[in-house]
């Protein structure tokens, strides 16, 4: 693993100025998807104030196509919560700690070429928001399951669960989801999931676990590879999974998002995966002057692109 002092020096560098990265796994070979998720997962939660999802998303949707326009190539995901508080969480994907660094050199740039984005980015969070949290997660290669065959851009729901374990119990954590990978091959589990130390922005050790879904139908293949555990051996593997847990957990909170396109901006290269779902998130603002881009103030300058 990489040195935190290092990691944590990117991520304060992220958080400056609000949130927006690159995501360059799309921009790498045609193949990249098939190479399983990024190294790096950039996660913005943002809170949004009671009633204000509808001028989050009309201002969010400016954004998006302006960078689009303008070709600032700093890209990310937008999801917004199913379940839980009204949340929005935004996506950046690296490949390297260099890449991250690139972001934000493209987005340092990109907002130094139009101020007006500072400002609507400034207005965004300002009116619609009331808190925001940033997360840095390096992926855990040996933990997960079937995580080399989870295709980020054909996500369109996404099951998120933040763990915080035992301070000390790192060891029983790794051998509770050791077991968990090993008894979902057992029952031939169909969701994939990968898991992400978190190396800034909360608490540690804290973890986090990614089962990204084509659809929401697919959260039945969670519950079903639950009843098949239970039913293994007369109970007795759900039951040595609920004792590890009991050992290395501390606490832990699993939410369901579901992807928005028209807040996301995507590269070209990351479309293809499905052009229609993803169309909108390559369409171009009309051009500045033309309607409201004009005036529209701000939001603030930012790390992982949050709504923009």
């Amino acid at each position: 693993m990489k040195p935190k002092s290092c990691l944590t020096a990117l991520l304060i560098l992220l958080c400056v100025p609000a949130f927006v990265c690159t995501m360059p796994a799309q921009d790498t070979s045609a193949g990249a998807s098939n190479a399983g998720p990024p190294k790096f997962l950039n996660m913005i939660h943002q809170e949004l104030k009671p009633g204000r999802i509808g001028a989050y998303d009309e201002l969010e949707t400016s954004i998006a196509r302006i960078y689009n326009r303008e070709s600032i190539a700093v890209f990310w995901v937008e999801l917004e919560s199913i379940t839980g508080t009204p949340e929005v969480l935004y996506l950046n994907l690296f490949d390297s700690s260099e890449e991250m660094a690139k972001a934000m050199e493209a987005l340092n740039a990109g907002l130094a070429a139009h101020p007006d984005l500072v400002q609507m980015q400034d207005r965004l969070l300002q009116e619609n928001t009331s808190n925001g949290t940033t997360v840095l997660g390096v992926r855990r290669d040996d933990m997960g399951y079937r995580a080399n065959t989870i295709d980020f851009s054909k996500m369109r729901v996404l099951r998120l669960s933040t763990v915080f374990a035992h301070p000390g119990y790192e060891r029983a954590f790794l051998e509770t989801e050791w077991s968990l990978s090993e008894a979902s091959e057992k029952v031939h589990a169909r969701a994939a999931w990968a898991v992400y130390e978190v190396v800034g922005g909360l608490p540690e050790p804290a973890f986090v676990i990614v089962t990204p879904m084509q659809s929401l139908r697919e959260i039945d293949d969670v519950f079903e590879t639950s009843e098949s555990l239970k039913r293994t051996n007369g109970g007795a593997l759900q039951q040595h999974l609920q004792e590890l847990a009991r050992v290395a957990y501390g606490t832990s909170d699993t939410r369901l998002f579901s992807v928005g396109p028209r807040m996301s901006h995507v590269s070209k290269k990351w479309a293809p995966g499905d052009p229609d779902f993803w169309q909108p998130a390559t369409i171009s603002a009309p051009p500045a002057g033309a309607g409201k881009s004009d005036k529209a103030p701000p939001r603030s300058t930012g790390a992982p692109a949050p709504k923009p």
